[in-house]
């Protein structure tokens, strides 16, 4: 036979038998990255995720699935002994296995590092996986090349798919525990605190050493497994007699059936069809169990190595459960197998039924023992208050739903995908995506319970519903149509209510943005948007900046301390002698200037000397300075504040103390700013609309600090899809604003827009009466907030304080004019001096 044909023929086979799973796990990490990338809020974090998995995982999992592609499934199958019967070497084909596998390899990290590239994916920084980023990439392709060894000594020494891919865990894993364990025993001092890259040394020369070895066992492996069989040993002439020719072959007496129901009949079968495998995935579920537990119950900070011990035994725990997914519609389980029970009248959801039963008490069985252990132990206390375990507790209903979502969308695959060497690995990766997707609809978006478990009963309700067709091996139109509706729904009905939710969401109606946008144009055209910022005075104990405060002492920084002069308003807000500027309000710096003021009137009404009078009016001018350049400013955020001082200054000059010095210029120039009450209301109107075309004018979907809303408002809605009805939910709270203005203009009650603003903003503080609007509510109107709300349109509108700002006025006004009489009266000349 030419030698070249079969070589040739050889290569063309495995190719086309390893090109599917290659393609495969393209497509899964190109459906991650898309997934991710559509979900993320923060796309150069979820891109510096995915190039850490894409890069790392994706070859490893294609090492360690293209043995059991290349010879599992064709031992399921039979064609490897129909190939190994025909006349060919052994060798050739062995051989060849290996090659394409290889080339696979290398096509597997050069299409990584392509997409990668191409998707622009980070794998640099911090992390989690900082440590995992920190080993050099030759050695991830070492390891991967052992593991591919690995995958083939294993699947030439196991019949079932299975156990070679369980196996392959132990192997891969042994660079890993070899470098742990070296480096725990006592060396020399300069090797006592190791770093990443002598561990990644280690664990290259160990894996080097690794692969020739295993690469030999792999191919003897493959030699003798490829061998004929020996024959059967015939018994000699001597041991026959003239009767045996005749004697019918021995056959065990006819028994009853071990079981008279099939369901019981399916359960028998299922657990002792393959009982190391069903032991190979109890095993790790149960470890994992153990390490879920002590990562409970654990208090303080635990080593290296049990860190490592836990992650690995819960993660190997979820991949047991991903695998008793796969193995309810692979081995007995498959289509061929089933079809023998169809023929003989077994019903459909007897099949199913008796497919998952030990399965699911398996996994039942193991999560009321983590349950019931930790019951008995209760809650773990610490004698220290601050220390708490490294993970909180869940309840039983919680691992529960863990264990069916991975399991249920790994039997799902597994039926879907009837190759067991793929469903292995692609089960995992999809079950995990699962999982993630619903704890995000859930926690993130805000999805209800009840909804969510209703999406994790679909593939189970998939499965179920085309068992009769799967069993019959008739998987056509009806098949194919019944999965892609069951995935298009599980895939879009985590999101339905968030998208039902951002349609409902109030927003400025349409007739009413094409009212207000022409004035919002015009009026931001007219606004400047240069502000001038706030900045406090030095209020550093250095005189020299180029020194440390460290360096100096005590004593020194009470004589500097005494130097400064705390009593000028200079120290405390510097906004320049722009008066047309507008300002942009600093929330500390108000508050402090605030608190220095009344400290200064205190001051001055404990001693009432011509000092203290200068000082206080000093502040209250700066004060009714940056009130009224407050006004200027084309933010709402800046009204607001300009309110808060503007409360401070009506508060306080309508102390009884203060009266006598209205008469006073900056007592007069403080009453006219707080009396302005349309030039007031204008300002606000001005700087709503401003704020909102600016806000629609943004060339990024983004907030800008006192133009946009605030990040607190809206705080009912999920953090996860808040940031996308921002921009809607603040055109409707200027809308709602907008109408408070205007409704107050005509002379109507304002409590139930109030209460609607309450609402809209997302209920801020609780009840309305514990709210930031409740002193706006005419049945309250002489209450004071407990505390101050910053950063909420509104808060101040309409209170008693600006109808007091207008009596201050006039009262000044009054004793002026009365003043200016009387001083006038003194200065008429009588008829005595007149003589």
């Amino acid at each position: 036979m030419n030698q070249a044909r079969i070589w040739q023929g050889l290569f063309w086979k495995e190719a086309k038998q390893i090109i599917p799973l290659i393609a495969m796990l393209f497509a899964v990490s190109a459906f991650l990255i898309v997934v991710w990338a559509s979900t993320s809020q923060q796309l150069s974090i979820t891109l510096r995720a995915a190039g850490d998995i894409v890069p790392m995982i994706m070859p490893a999992l294609f090492a360690a699935g293209a043995g059991a592609i290349l010879i599992s499934h064709e031992k399921e199958t039979r064609s490897l002994r129909w190939l190994a019967s025909l006349p060919i070497p052994t060798r050739p084909i062995v051989m060849t296995k290996l090659a394409v596998a290889f080339a696979g390899l290398i096509a597997m990290w050069l299409g990584c590092g392509i997409l990668s590239f191409v998707a622009g994916l980070d794998s640099g920084g911090v992390g989690e996986l900082s440590e995992w980023r920190q080993i050099h990439p030759a050695f991830w392709f070492l390891h991967s090349v052992y593991v591919l060894l690995c995958g083939f000594y294993t699947a030439w020494k196991n019949k079932n798919a299975f156990p070679a891919l369980v196996w392959i865990i132990p192997l891969a894993l042994l660079p890993f525990i070899f470098a742990e364990i070296w480096f725990a025993i006592p060396h020399s001092s300069s090797i006592q605190y190791t770093n990443v890259t002598q561990k990644t040394w280690v664990m290259s020369l160990v894996t080097l050493a690794a692969i020739p070895i295993m690469g030999w066992f792999a191919y003897r492996s493959g030699l003798k497994d490829l061998q004929a069989d020996e024959p059967e040993v015939l018994p000699s002439r001597n041991t026959l007699s003239s009767a045996d020719a005749w004697r019918p072959p021995d056959a065990p007496v006819p028994t009853a059936m071990p079981f008279r129901d099939s369901l019981a009949s399916l359960v028998w079968q299922n657990i002792h069809g393959s009982p190391w495998m069903s032991i190979g995935l109890s095993v790790p579920l149960l470890a994992g169990a153990v390490a879920w537990l002590v990562l409970t119950n654990h208090i303080g900070t635990p080593s290296d190595w049990t860190m490592v011990l836990i992650q690995v035994s819960i993660a190997l725990a979820l991949l047991a459960v991903s695998w008793l997914g796969v193995a309810v519609f692979s081995g007995d389980g498959s289509a061929t197998r089933l079809k023998f029970l169809a023929d003989r009248g077994v019903a459909p959801w007897r099949a199913w039924v008796g497919r998952h039963w030990f399965a699911v008490s398996l996994m039942s069985a193991v999560t009321l023992l983590i349950v019931g252990i930790q019951s008995i132990l209760g809650t773990p206390q610490s004698y220290h208050s601050n220390e708490q375990p490294l993970m909180f507790e869940v309840s039983l209903f919680t691992l529960l739903a863990v264990f069916a979502i991975v399991y249920g969308v790994s039997q799902w695959t597994s039926q879907v995908v009837p190759m067991l060497a793929a469903s292995a690995f692609l089960a995992p990766v999809l079950s995990l995506l699962a999982l993630v997707m619903l704890s995000v609809a859930g926690v993130g978006n805000g999805v209800r319970l009840g909804w969510l478990l209703l999406i994790a009963t679909l593939p189970f309700v998939a499965t179920w519903w085309t068992m009769r067709d799967f069993m019959d091996g008739r998987r056509g139109w009806k098949y194919w149509s019944t999965m892609v509706v069951a995935g298009l729904l599980f895939s879009l009905l985590p999101s339905l209510p968030v998208w039902i939710a951002k349609s409902q969401f109030p927003s400025m109606p349409e007739e009413r943005v094409a009212e207000l946008l022409p004035e919002a144009r015009r009026l931001s055209k007219g606004s400047s948007m240069n502000f001038a910022s706030m900045r406090m005075g030095d209020l550093d104990l250095r005189d020299d900046f180029s020194s440390v405060l460290g360096d100096v002492d005590g004593e020194t920084a009470v004589q500097r301390f005494h130097q400064r002069n705390y009593t000028s308003p200079d120290t405390w807000m510097m906004i320049g002698d722009q008066a047309d500027t507008p300002l942009r309000a600093d929330t500390w710096i108000i508050q402090n200037s605030l608190e220095m003021a009344s400290l200064t009137k205190l001051r001055w009404k404990q001693n009432p000397s011509e000092t203290s009078k200068e000082e206080l009016a000093a502040f209250v001018d700066r004060l009714t300075t940056a009130a009224r350049r407050l006004r200027l400013s084309g933010r709402w955020f800046d009204q607001e504040m300009a309110d808060y001082v503007e409360e401070w200054l009506v508060n306080n000059l309508s102390d009884e103390a203060m009266q006598p010095l209205q008469s006073e210029p900056f007592f007069r120039r403080a009453a006219e700013q707080v009396a302005a009450f349309d030039d007031r209301q204008s300002a606000r109107r001005r700087a709503l609309l401003v704020s909102w075309h600016l806000d629609l004018e943004l060339s990024e979907p983004g907030q800008w600090y006192g133009v946009s809303a605030n990040d607190d408002w809206f705080a009912r809605v999920p953090l996860n899809w808040r940031a996308s009805i921002v921009q809607k939910g603040f055109g409707a709270v200027v809308d709602r604003c907008l109408q408070i203005l205007e409704k107050q203009k005509a002379g109507g009650e304002l409590e139930s827009e109030f209460r609607a603003l309450h609402e809209l903003l997302g209920r801020p503080g609780g009840d309305f009466e514990t709210g930031p609007y409740s002193d706006n509510a005419s049945s309250a109107k002489y209450t004071l907030h407990p505390r101050r709300f910053y950063g909420y349109p509104a808060v101040s509108w309409f209170e008693a304080w600006e109808k007091e700002g207008q009596e201050i006025w006039q009262r000044s006004q009054a004793k002026t004019q009365v003043e200016t009489e009387t001083q006038s009266e003194s200065n008429v000349p009588t008829e005595e001096e007149d003589q």
